[in-house]
């Protein structure tokens, strides 16, 4: 082990050790409320779902899954900044964190103090798709139509500055595109106007879409990660497709308040790590299109610090402005 990793695992190991005050070990004292910020369906539902028995085992106490959809997001999240900071109330958060400020005019919270890091739960891959009506052959014919027409293209994701909206601007970016993005409130919504045929494209993670491309009800156009899905492995990569290093891996991540107590963290991170470390845990997240991550409240941190020079370029060259 080297010795960054030794001591971010110091105050861990205290916690192993019995080093919690007698009034965290009694946390939690009420139901952990662990808020969506997407409606019911959709793959960050279900990964919370997944994980919800084995962590309030861990935990010692009871978890409450509540979904709070809208806003890319930054509904949720403006939500549990403003609840207790006792560890009670908890986020699902992703990639989008830190870029609320760039695509929210009257934001309710400030993304750079308002929580504090618990952990990484999980990752995996997005997936641009179609309609079974859909009129491209392969991706190659969208770039055509794209070209042909700038802006005639439209295509639907999760919601604003989501990964999978955030890839498809970096497709387009790198591929000298200009498209149409059509926010829902939630995967769940947009699944369900693919297969009507409502909209023709979509960017979606691949929990949320496997089912219907394996049963033929959406086209599959290319992967948006660094390599192959095990989940989809016939997909190929848009790297592999000639359209650059597209990456709309969603990393799924855990807050709290500002102000949560260290050692309250420290027990929901032990608790999170341990419903996503044993080996039931991952293999039913893999079966769901997750890889388990886990890690230390410091690394997610440092995670969350540099993912707003990597997207804001992304922003810009987009268009997109604070609404």
């Amino acid at each position: 082990m080297n010795t960054r990793r030794s001591v971010l695992l110091l105050p861990l190991a205290a916690v192993a050790a019995g080093g919690l005050p007698a009034w965290a070990q009694a946390f939690p004292s009420q139901p952990v409320h662990v808020v969506v910020p997407f409606p019911p369906g959709g793959g960050t539902d279900a990964l919370v779902r997944a994980i919800q028995e084995p962590m309030q085992k861990a935990l010692g106490g009871t978890i409450v899954v509540d979904n709070k959809g809208g806003g890319g997001g930054s509904i949720a999240h403006e939500f549990v900044a403003k609840q207790p900071a006792d560890g009670h109330w908890l986020v699902v958060s992703a990639n989008n964190l830190p870029l609320y400020p760039y695509i929210v005019a009257k934001l309710g919270f400030d993304s750079k103090t308002a929580f504090l890091p618990v952990g990484f739960i999980a990752k995996q891959e997005s997936v641009l798709v179609g309609s079974a009506d859909a009129p491209w052959a392969d991706l190659k014919a969208i770039i055509a139509a794209a070209k042909a027409a700038p802006g005639s293209v439209q295509y639907g994701t999760a919601g604003l500055t989501t990964p999978m909206h955030l890839s498809t601007e970096q497709f387009a970016m790198l591929n000298g595109l200009k498209l149409t993005h059509v926010p829902f409130r939630g995967t769940g919504p947009l699944v369900t106007d693919l297969l009507g045929g409502h909209i023709k494209l979509g960017m979606s993670s691949i929990t949320s879409v496997a089912p219907q491309i394996a049963a033929g009800k959406l086209k599959a156009y290319a992967m948006a990660s660094l390599e192959r899905s095990s989940v989809a492995p016939t997909v190929p990569t848009f790297k592999e497709l000639g359209a650059g290093d597209v990456d709309g891996t969603i990393v799924y991540t855990l807050l709290a308040p500002a102000g949560t107590p260290a050692p309250v963290v420290a027990k929901l991170n032990q608790a999170l790590n341990a419903a996503v470390a044993t080996p039931e845990g991952k293999e039913d997240l893999k079966k769901r299109g997750f890889v388990a991550m886990g890690g230390t409240p410091q690394e997610l941190g440092d995670w969350l610090k540099v993912q707003e020079p990597i997207w804001v370029p992304v922003l810009q060259a987009a268009g997109i402005k604070p609404e």
